[in-house]
């Protein structure tokens, strides 16, 4: 499935791989990959959203150059599991 969302940028990170054990003391591991940090505007008030992208998204150079605050329309793909949804950023809409 597909979406569209507008949204203000807050900004891009970088989070280093790691690990660590869950509460059934497994390891959990997991690998490098980017936070996109941005706004929405909903009818419960402003929400702060976060999006994991993996370190080679083709996403990333273009969302360096946002600036904090600015408005971005980005596309997603909805992917539905058995007890959960991913919604992954797959593109910027440039007006």
């Amino acid at each position: 499935m597909k979406s569209r969302g507008k949204f203000k940028f807050k900004e891009i990170t970088y989070k280093n791989s790691g690990s660590f054990t869950n509460a059934q003391g497994q390891v959990i591991n997991y690998s490098d990959s980017y936070a996109l940090k941005v706004d929405e505007i909903s009818e419960k008030g402003l929400e702060e959203r976060i999006f994991k992208l993996p370190v080679d998204s083709p996403l990333i150079n273009s969302l360096k150059e946002y600036t904090a605050y600015s408005d971005i329309i980005l596309d997603f793909d909805v992917v539905f599991y058995g007890n959960s949804v991913r919604v992954i950023p797959t593109d910027i809409i440039k007006k």
